[in-house]
């Protein structure tokens, strides 16, 4: 299964503390241009979201994600890549539904320890 890692998602990975890549493990794994430009843009400061955009930020590199160009938004995109057969994996509760609603599969994370396919 080719899935793609969005923003708040990567994110929730660092603050849960929880180890997507073993539960993902067997399957393709990317993120999509947006996606980089939102963390390296969130990684500025000293809050707790920047620390965890730059360890998702080295997450990318670490697990050799491969980094699919778009041109559009990363929510518009990532709708786009659901409709050619892409598992998103997100917590964004609005995106899932579109993704539902364009017929394509999600995958998120619940009760901050449950990897849901």
């Amino acid at each position: 299964m080719k899935v793609i890692l969005d923003t708040n998602f990567l994110m929730a990975v660092v603050q849960f503390k929880i180890d997507v890549f073993f539960h993902l493990s067997g399957n393709e794994l990317y993120v999509i241009e947006p996606v980089v430009s939102e963390l390296e843009s969130l990684s500025q400061g000293k809050s707790k979201d920047a620390t965890a955009a730059r360890i998702a930020l080295q997450l990318i590199k670490t697990k050799k994600l491969k980094i699919l160009k778009s041109e559009s938004k990363a929510d518009a995109a990532l709708v786009e890549y659901s409709k050619k057969g892409y598992s998103i994996a997100t917590q964004d509760k609005i995106l899932r539904d579109k993704i539902k609603k364009a017929n394509g599969k999600s995958i998120y994370i619940r009760q901050k320890k449950y990897v849901i396919l």
